[in-house]
């Protein structure tokens, strides 16, 4: 994906606690519609096995927002490099990140053109 600005990065899930992106996305807002992100998805793609993956969206009105936004369905299990599309919720407050529990790790983007067929 070219447009860092939505791009989280590499997630390391946390065993005990979540672990969180080191990139969050700034909307400069205090808060914001995703639905403006016409047809937009979370994407996540694993970087080697991931297991008990339970991904979730964090928001806030500060840099690093800890608060779960959404929290996902848990994915039992990935392979290295496979690919998950996840719908977006609707409203976020200024900054928006991607975190998560499990086992592995990921990296995930914000990517415009809906779900893949």
């Amino acid at each position: 994906m070219d447009d860092k600005l939505l791009y989280f990065g590499e997630v390391t899930l946390g065993s005990e606690s979540a672990g969180y992106s080191a990139n969050e996305v700034n909307f400069e807002v205090d808060s914001y519609d995703l639905s403006n992100l016409e047809d937009a998805i979370l994407v996540v793609i694993a970087n080697g096995a991931v297991t008990a993956a339970e991904i979730s969206l964090y928001s806030g009105a500060a840099t690093a927002p800890t608060t779960a936004l959404h929290t996902y369905p848990t994915i039992a299990a990935m392979a290295d490099g496979d690919r998950v599309e996840l719908s977006l919720p609707l409203t976020c407050s200024q900054y928006l990140r991607v975190g998560g529990e499990g086992t592995g790790k990921i990296i995930a983007w914000i990517e415009e053109g809906g779900k893949s067929a």
